[in-house]
């Protein structure tokens, strides 16, 4: 199950939050071609606040693996950041097993493939992936 905050100002100004669980991939796709791109742009360069994506897999207070997609031009690219724990550890440091990853500025079509990861495969898969040092 992966759980999506999303969040955006509507056509009257009002900042809106939304949330849901899904197990369909088509749906976290869906949200991410209905959501008002160049209208949270234009609003974020005026007001200096604006909305994004929040894709978790698994619980924050455990294992969980997060994808964040920020807005960042109306053409559908934003910001997108990955930040995985595989192992919380001893007082949630000794024997940590996470990392965060940064891939910029990325198209929405680019997110979605990304975003595959959390309805395909476990977070410890995740983590594999994306480990830097790997051997």
């Amino acid at each position: 199950m992966v759980r999506i905050t999303y969040s955006h100002y509507t056509d009257n100004r009002e900042f809106v939050h939304r949330r849901l669980n899904t197990q369909s991939y088509d749906k976290a796709c869906e949200i991410i071609d209905q959501y008002p791109w160049a209208h949270e742009v234009a609003l974020f360069e005026e007001l200096g606040a604006g909305g994004g994506f929040e894709f978790v897999l698994g619980d924050r207070k455990g294992p969980h693996a997060i994808f964040m997609l920020t807005p960042i031009e109306a053409e559908r690219r934003g910001s997108l950041y990955l930040d995985v724990v595989a192992k919380t550890g001893v007082f949630n440091l000794l024997g940590r097993r996470s990392l965060s990853r940064d891939f910029h500025i990325v198209t929405a079509d680019t997110a979605k493939a990304h975003l595959r990861e959390l309805f395909e495969h476990s977070v410890e898969f995740i983590h594999e992936k994306h480990r830097p040092f790997k051997r």
